[in-house]
């Protein structure tokens, strides 16, 4: 990875992409129970403040909102550590419920990390971006997130899957979405259960 300055430049040029859905999103069933913590009103799937509150892959401990999402399915199910795919298909493992939405949406100013020539650019690898990460001090993927959501342009960042090979994830900051005024995230509920929008 760059050091701080040279991939604050190096971000700065990187040619950004848009992202269209369906996305898939697993959400722990818990956290529709109600509303977030601390809010009122109803529960919401886009939530992203979890990751925050916990680190994630490209969310550093206390940093900021961010939702996950999956080009599919099973790679959704996978990342959460739902399922596990073995040559004879997916197998179920012993796991705290969880709930699936589908998400629709476009979103502007996406960092392509699935592109080999953006990973050069960045000073950075398919290796490091998809290798274990721990609670801690930041993770390369950590560090790379906070300097793209520092840029206050980059609105989500695309990546391969960690945990199934050929998969896609997309995660979005949220408070980057009003940057485009078309961006926008959906969760597809036609019958008002668990409905939200975000968007400027």
């Amino acid at each position: 990875m760059l050091p701080p300055n040279k991939l604050r430049s190096a971000l700065s040029q990187t040619r950004l992409v848009a992202a269209h859905g369906p996305w898939t999103r697993i959400v722990g069933f818990r956290h529709l129970k109600g509303p977030p913590p601390g809010m009122t009103g109803p529960p919401q799937p886009l939530w992203g403040g979890a990751a925050r509150v916990d680190g994630a892959r490209f969310t550093p401990r206390g940093g900021f909102d961010s939702i996950y999402l999956a080009w599919d399915p099973i790679t959704a199910l996978m990342e959460v550590q739902a399922i596990v795919l073995l040559p004879s298909g997916p197998v179920t493992l012993w796991a705290v419920p969880w709930a699936g939405v589908t998400v629709d949406g476009v979103v502007s100013n996406v960092l392509d990390l699935t592109k080999p020539a953006v990973l050069s650019a960045l000073g950075t690898t398919e290796q490091e971006m998809t290798g274990a990460w721990l609670k801690g001090n930041d993770a390369p993927t950590q560090t790379l997130a906070r300097a793209a959501h520092d840029s206050g342009k980059i609105a989500a960042i695309k990546y391969h899957s960690a945990k199934h090979q050929g998969g896609m994830n997309l995660v979005v900051f949220p408070d980057r979405l009003a940057v485009t005024k078309t961006d926008y995230l959906e969760v597809y509920d036609p019958h008002g259960d668990l409905p939200q929008w975000l968007g400027s």
